[in-house]
This record gives C-alpha cells, sequence and structure tokens, in this order.
C-alpha cells in the first residue's frame, strides 16, 4: 500500500461487516460503507477546490473528521489539521499560512473564526446541507498515484515559539503506520478508543488500527466516566491514554467499583508514566502497557517501550520506564554532538532521527533536516540493548496534560501585561499533569500584579490550556555571560518552589 485511502480499500475488502469507525453519538459505519463515504467525499471536495489546494478542518472527534483523513488525500488536496482548543485568533494565524481554499468543521468553531478576518474562500459546517450530501456524492474523483505527495498538514509549537506547519506525505505517514504496527505487535480486528483530539499526530493511531481493520471509536471529549462507558458499550480492547487521563480513570474506576474486562492494551507517550501510576494501573486493570517516542515531524512513534519492559519496571527494574524504547526497523536514531558527529551508547547529546517517516518539510517551505538527520532538539542516550532515553528537551516546549506549550509563547503574552518587567516560563513537575506551565515574573517597579490577575490576562490572549498553574514572584532573574535568561537556573528555582509547596492551580 502507498496511498492512505488504500488502508480502507483493503480492510473494506477484507472485512466490508466490520465496523471501522463507531462515535460516542451512535454513528456507525462498516468499513464498505466507510470506503464508499470516503470515495464520496473524495469526489465532492474535488468538485470544490483545485489539485493541491489545502482544505482545513476544526472540529471535534467525528465521523465526518474521520471521513476527511482520507477523503481529502484521496481527492489530490491536503488535509490541514486545525486545533479547536486554540483561541479563534491562533486558528486565524494557522489558517493565513495554510491559505486554505475550503474550511469544513463544526459550526461553533467557524462562526467564532468569522469575525477574525481569517483569509478562506469556502467556509462549509458539518451541519450544512452541502455538507451533508458529501459522503453520497457522486462525483468524478483525480487518480491520486504518487505516494510522495502531500496529504496532511500538521501544526506544532516550534523552539521559536511561532507554529510551524509540518506535511507529511502519503508516504511518510504510512511508514509512521507500518511501524507502530509492528513496533506495538498492533493485532488485527480489535476494538480501539482514540480520546485524544484528532488535529494532533496522535490521530495517526486511527490509521494504525484501521491498517490491521481493526474498529476505532473515537471520543469528542474525554470524561472519565464517558470513557469507561465506550469502553464497556464497544468492547474496547485497546486504547491510548496520557498519564494524566489514566490517573482521572483509575479514580473514576475506584470510585465507582467497577472495572474494564475488555481492555487488554493502553499506549501512551505525552509524557513519561510515574512508577506508583503504572503500578496501579497493572494492579486495577491488568493490561499490557506500550510507550512510544516521536513527535510531529516524524509522524508518529519512532521507537517502542513494550509490555515486557513495562513489567519490569513495575516490579524491580523502575529506570526502564524512564527509556523510550527501541527504534522500530524503518528508522535510524543517532545522538548526536553539537559538531554533528555521532556519539558512542551512553554518552548524551541530540537525538537525531532519518528514514521514510520523516516530513519532507516545513509548509510551504523550509527543510527539516541536516545531513539527512531530523535533529529532534532533545537530548537524549542510548543504552547497549539499543534502548533510548530521553534526557532533557533542547525546545523549550512544556508538555501538559497531552498539549505542547511553548514557554516562549506565553512569556510574550505575560510581558504584554503592563505590571510585568521581565519573565521566564519553565516546567515544573506535576502528579496530575505530567508537567505544569510556571511563570517567574519581576514585576515592573512600584506594582504588585496578583497571580490570579496575570493568569487571567493569558486566558484573554491564548488557550486556556497554556495558562501558568503557578506564578512566582522574584526581584531580578538569572543570566547567562551573554545576557540571556539562565533558564537551568530558573527551572531550579521553581521546582524548589515546588518542593516546598506542592504545584498550585492558579
Amino acid at each position: 500500500m502507498t496511498l492512505l485511502h488504500e488502508l480502507i480499500s483493503a480492510a473494506a475488502a477484507g472485512a466490508p461487516q466490520r465496523r471501522a469507525v463507531v462515535t460516542d453519538d451512535g454513528t456507525t459505519a462498516t468499513f464498505a460503507e466507510f470506503d464508499r463515504q470516503i470515495r464520496g467525499v473524495a469526489g465532492w471536495v474535488a468538485a470544490r477546490t483545485a489539485p493541491g489546494d489545502r482544505v482545513a478542518v476544526v472540529a471535534d472527534n467525528s465521523a465526518a473528521y474521520a471521513q476527511l483523513y482520507y477523503a481529502v488525500p484521496r481527492s489530490g488536496r491536503v488535509l490541514t489539521l486545525i486545533n479547536q482548543r486554540l483561541s479563534p485568533a491562533e486558528q486565524a494565524a494557522q489558517l493565513v499560512t495554510a491559505a486554505p481554499s475550503l474550511l469544513l468543521g463544526d459550526e461553533r468553531y467557524l462562526s467564532a473564526l468569522a469575525g477574525t478576518g481569517a483569509p478562506v474562500e469556502q467556509a462549509i459546517a458539518f451541519e450544512d446541507e452541502q455538507w451533508r450530501t458529501a459522503p453520497a456524492a457522486d462525483l468524478p474523483c483525480p487518480d491520486v498515484t504518487n505516494p510522495d505527495d502531500p496529504a496532511w498538514l500538521l501544526f506544532t509549537s516550534g523552539s521559536t515559539g511561532v507554529p510551524k506547519a509540518v506535511a507529511h506525505s502519503h508516504r511518510s505517514l504510512l511508514t509512521a503506520v507500518w511501524g507502530s504496527v509492528e513496533g506495538r505487535s498492533v493485532p488485527p480486528g480489535g476494538v480501539y478508543l482514540l480520546p485524544f483530539p484528532m488535529c494532533h499526530i496522535a490521530g495517526y493511531n486511527i490509521l494504525v488500527q484501521h491498517a490491521v481493520a481493526a474498529t476505532v471509536v473515537l471520543c469528542a471529549q474525554f470524561r472519565p466516566e464517558g470513557f469507561a462507558q465506550l469502553v464497556r458499550t464497544h468492547a474496547v480492547t485497546s486504547c491510548s491514554l496520557a498519564p494524566t487521563m489514566l490517573h482521572s480513570l483509575l479514580g473514576h474506576l475506584d470510585h465507582t467499583g467497577t472495572g474494564l474486562p475488555s481492555l487488554t492494551a493502553i499506549a501512551y507517550g505525552s509524557a513519561a508514566m510515574p512508577l506508583d501510576l503504572l503500578r496501579r494501573a497493572i494492579e486495577m486493570l491488568g493490561v499490557d502497557f506500550h510507550q512510544g517516542y516521536g513527535m510531529t515531524e516524524t509522524g508518529g512513534n519512532i521507537t517502542f517501550l513494550g509490555p515486557d519492559d513495562h513489567r519490569a519496571g513495575a516490579a524491580d527494574r523502575p529506570e526502564l520506564l524512564t527509556s523510550a524504547g527501541y527504534p522500530h526497523r524503518d528508522v535510524e536514531i543517532g545522538i548526536a554532538a553539537p559538531s554533528g558527529d555521532l556519539l558512542p551508547s551512553g554518552q548524551v547529546g541530540e537525538i537525531v532521527v532519518r528514514g521514510a517517516q520523516v516530513t519532507p518539510g516545513y509548509w510551504p517551505g523550509g527543510v527539516t533536516t541536516e545531513n539527512g538527520w531530523l535533529h529532534t532538539g532533545d537530548m537524549g542516550r542510548t543504552d547497549p540493548d539499543g534502548r533510548l532515553f530521553v534526557v532533557d528537551r533542547l525546545k523549550d516546549i512544556i508538555v501538559t496534560g497531552g498539549e505542547n506549550v511553548s514557554s516562549r509563547e506565553v512569556e510574550d503574552v505575560l510581558s504584554g501585561h503592563p505590571a510585568v518587567d521581565q519573565v521566564a516560563v519553565v516546567a515544573v513537575p506535576d502528579d496530575y499533569w505530567g508537567e505544569a506551565v510556571c511563570a517567574v515574573v519581576v514585576p515592573v517597579p512600584g506594582l504588585r500584579p496578583t497571580a490570579e490577575e496575570l493568569v487571567d490576562h493569558v486566558r484573554t490572549e491564548i488557550a486556556g490550556f497554556k495558562r501558568p498553574r503557578m506564578v512566582l514572584f522574584t526581584e531580578g532573574l538569572p543570566l547567562t555571560g551573554n545576557g540571556k535568561v539562565a533558564k537551568d537556573q530558573v527551572r531550579a528555582f521553581a521546582r524548589a518552589a515546588v518542593d516546598r509547596r506542592g504545584t498550585q492551580d492558579a
């Protein structure tokens, strides 16, 4: 298979009556039905756009969204995924970058965007009659044959704080898909539940499951009680969860005294799994755990830590749980010195990756590799057995509750507050969120802003999940010899504050 939609046509040929997609509102489509819907939507999109056009979507998880995953690339257009949790202004900025000729999505998000002046030629809501006819459209569709054509654009926070549009081709996505099928030993014909927003690269798990003709259950919004009910209703066998989600789910099951007997495997990858949480989950659920490490630029995970290492880590080798696992056979990982030379096992350097699943480049232009290697911005090392260990981030990104937050972006917003003289934003450890956003603020002399005032200011400018959960005040920020803020010292200061009083949710 070299094209995304061939995953569905193959499943429709082999298991036509098996459910392909199930949503939490009761919508269901078999693989045979889903294949027909994709053909209809592809022709519908092609009739309204030109080859190579971007088609953007901003919506909650739904069957319509799943159709677009395959139908837009099948039409010879590029699906552009916009995070519905961002503010309308942030979404509009991404639409400027992508310049789509067609915007699709939920009515409430499109209405909010209408007032931003976002440059969109056509905007059609899923609730509109024009869209409701799309899955049954009988319109010609281009014959897409080139696996190196762009298929998806996804936005990610960069080290500068400016979101970048990452392009992925049919080839790069399918390389990631088959690497995950093998790396996680995904069984055919199971039932998988996705609670993450489909605008994230985590949505590639839908492709992974469809590659083995498994059913995908879509959760529009994660709530532990609703998630547990979906598992029971649809006899879900596997799912993906951030550690924060798993923590909430276990609390719900403990409170209700119920279990999830159909569930056999849980995958995670947005943050390291706390040892106590893992042990509790193994005891309560008795499932296999899989960890993956990857990023938007790699189209999915590149390394995998399997159930055996998780069981050993939970028993008497906790150091294994700090590993991101082993690379799959279609990707090569190295540890690079600042010179670019590769380092031997055990030495710490920047994690670099090469292989067909690495993005062809940023949109609308920009290379992502040096001498064939993608520089991840993460520091790491390998052990003699080939496991990868992620040591620290070069990119100043905070991973909180499964969402990436650029510290630079939050700093820029706080710097705009009239009472803020200087500010540095860092990650602090948090038992629930994995990491929490912490702002260390130097007030303007003579002014005394409150933590609540600054958090409210952030909320008005950018998405709520990016707000600081801790605000610390200081008389000055430590500087390096060249006048830059010494972030390592700021982190030490913030983490000492956490140790003294615990993370406070502002």
